[in-house]
């Protein structure tokens, strides 16, 4: 009935059947999930043993209907896996699958088994026709949703001594780098006037070390379990649609605006299309525009917030603006009330620089969920560290799949590293103006590079997403009383804010000396203490020898930028340093200010 009112309604209607769904999602309550909550829990799950069906992968399923509205297909398509098996069976495959007691998975009693029709499933022949290939088969469904799982809630395996040898043997390495982090990786104390003061660094313990050790015995080495986890646990983390872990936030950026100048979507960035931006930036969210022959539009900055000013953006606006791309200074959010609404009023692409900003919050909202599409950097001075990393949060479903094609080399094929049949049609693709039936692992429907980290960096991503609230809240409590031990020289200096519905997750203490003050005299004394320092970024980026000769657009005067480029530095709040170095900070600001 439903379907007949669809098609009813539109002649062009696409509807799609389907049976028995499932896959790795705790927040559904599809047959995988039901299943993983009685087994874990000890409980017999009662499965008929004589009703046959067709199950069905979400994810395979998502895919099809993908590539049937690729193809504008209309009308009704069955859309199912391609083995008909007992449920039984299935619910057997699930338990294994994910680690769990088969043997609880028992046929109802026989009084309690519904008599009638136990014959169920879809043909799918038309389906096959039109993409040229079968569905998945249930063993490589299960393949699949073992990676999802695996990829959801892999962790450190707790190993007793009566595994085998190899597992005894883990264990013993395990503990043996615990005690090896222990003794030559826990912190020291702090010294004054001998201790280093450090903007940025790693903060890591045991936990990263052991997760490290274990991708190494594995042996993977390229992107794989870990790899699957991690952006599993951010995309989570985030809500959004996908996440693309990549070797850099500098390769998050050129991948964000690579992805928007895909063919694969309507209208994308193109050549000679300008994107607004601030002109105190860091420079590798700026190149990938040059790179890409877009026209970059500086606008000028805030004192204070060192943000693009947003109250400047609307008159930079011209017809052939198509994107903005700000970044989030130092851990404080921009005026994102202002961005979004010119963003949406112009139909302009939104791309946020959050690679300083994890955790930072904006009306209560994560930065890096506003726009279509967000960058990260895991570089070791930012809020968490895969050695080298970045990361590419993706807001708009279309936007994934390009995305990851982008970091891989811009294949169409998403197999992930040894699998060859994801879709089920490797032979069955007609793509471009090759063969009919060309290899699609060897498919290039993106420009795209490897962009790939390994599988032991994000190991250590795994552990140290654990601790990523923690170090939030050791960042702004550091700010915190940085900002009240230099309240009293604002005569002398500029203090940071933050907009009126920002939640800064800071990643530095950023300051602007005033008139009568050096800026030069005092950035030498804290160093000369030890007590590192930074300016902000490229200061005025089109003053770089690098970007001076640049094609771009300055919207106004860039007042302010000059200023931070000549009197703004920042000190560090990272989570490394405790009471006795922000009050060491704190006695040589107050003895420079004293003599000065």
């Amino acid at each position: 009935e439903k379907e007949g009112a669809a098609r009813s309604a539109s002649p062009d209607t696409l509807i799609v059947r389907t049976s028995t769904l499932f896959a790795y999602d705790p927040a559904s309550s599809n047959l995988a999930m039901q299943i993983s909550d009685e087994l874990q829990a000890g409980r017999v799950v009662q499965i008929e043993q004589d009703r046959h069906d067709t199950p069905t992968l979400i994810d395979y399923l998502a895919e099809t209907c993908a590539r049937l509205i690729q193809d504008r297909m209309t009308g009704v398509w069955n859309v199912a896996g391609r083995d008909r098996v007992h449920r039984s069976d299935l619910g057997k495959g699930l338990a294994r699958a994910m680690a769990l007691d088969p043997g609880l998975v028992q046929p109802p009693d026989p009084d309690a088994q519904k008599a009638g029709q136990n014959e169920f499933g879809l043909e799918t022949t038309k389906l096959e026709k039109a993409l040229g290939t079968q569905p998945l088969t249930m063993p490589e469904q299960l393949r699949r949703f073992r990676r999802g799982w695996r990829s959801a809630t892999h962790k450190k395996p707790e190993i007793g001594a009566t595994g085998t040898r190899a597992e005894v043997l883990k264990q013993e390495i395990f503990d043996r780098v615990a005690e090896y982090y222990k003794e030559v990786h826990a912190p020291s104390e702090f010294i004054p006037y001998e201790s280093a003061v450090p903007y940025a660094g790693r903060v890591f313990g045991e936990e990263e070390m052991v997760n490290l050790v274990d991708s190494a015995l594995d042996f993977w080495l390229t992107l794989g379990p870990y790899g699957d986890q991690f952006e599993y646990r951010m995309k989570r983390y985030f809500n959004s649609r996908d996440f693309v872990v990549v070797n850099s936030g500098s390769s998050a950026n050129l991948t964000a605006i690579m992805t928007l100048m895909s063919d694969q979507i309507e209208n994308p960035l193109k050549t000679g299309d300008e994107v607004i931006t601030p002109a105190v930036t860091f420079p590798t969210t700026l190149a990938p525009l040059v790179h890409g022959g877009m026209v970059p539009v500086f606008v000028d900055c805030q004192i204070g917030t060192y943000n693009i000013d947003a109250e400047l953006m609307e008159e930079a606006v011209s017809p052939k603006t198509r994107a903005i791309f700000v970044p989030h200074t130092l851990g404080n959010p921009c005026n994102m009330d202002i961005i979004c609404d010119i963003a949406e009023r112009h139909d302009l692409f939104l791309i946020e620089d959050s690679c300083d900003a994890l955790g930072a919050r904006y009306n209560g909202q994560l930065v890096g969920t506003f726009g279509e599409i967000a960058t990260l950097s895991f570089y070791p001075a930012h809020h968490m560290t895969l050695g080298e990393g970045g990361g590419v949060i993706v807001n708009n479903a279309r936007l994934g799949r390009i995305a990851r094609s982008v970091r891989d080399w811009g294949r169409d094929c998403w197999c992930a590293s040894g699998e060859s049949n994801t879709c089920g049609m490797r032979f069955g693709w007609d793509l471009g103006e090759l063969p009919s039936g060309y290899d699609h692992k060897y498919t290039y429907s993106n420009i795209g590079y490897n962009f790939k980290p390994t599988d032991l960096q994000a190991a250590v991503g795994v552990a140290q997403l654990d601790r990523l609230d923690g170090f939030v809240a050791d960042r702004n409590a550091n700010f915190s009383r940085l900002y009240t031990g230099l309240e009293r020289y604002q005569d002398r200096i500029v203090l940071p804010r933050s907009e009126e519905h920002a939640e800064p997750s800071w990643f530095g203490f950023p300051i602007t000396v005033n008139a009568g003050t050096s800026k030069n005299d005092l950035v030498r004394t804290l160093e000369k203490m030890s007590i590192e320092t930074r300016s902000v970024f490229g200061g005025n980026i089109t003053k770089q020898p690098g970007y001076m000769n640049i094609n771009s657009r300055v919207s106004g005067e860039l007042t302010n930028t000059d200023r931070v480029a000549r009197d703004t530095f920042f000190v560090g709040v990272y989570p490394g340093l405790g009471d006795a170095q922000i009050d060491f900070i704190l006695e040589q600001f107050a003895d420079f200010f004293a003599t000065n």
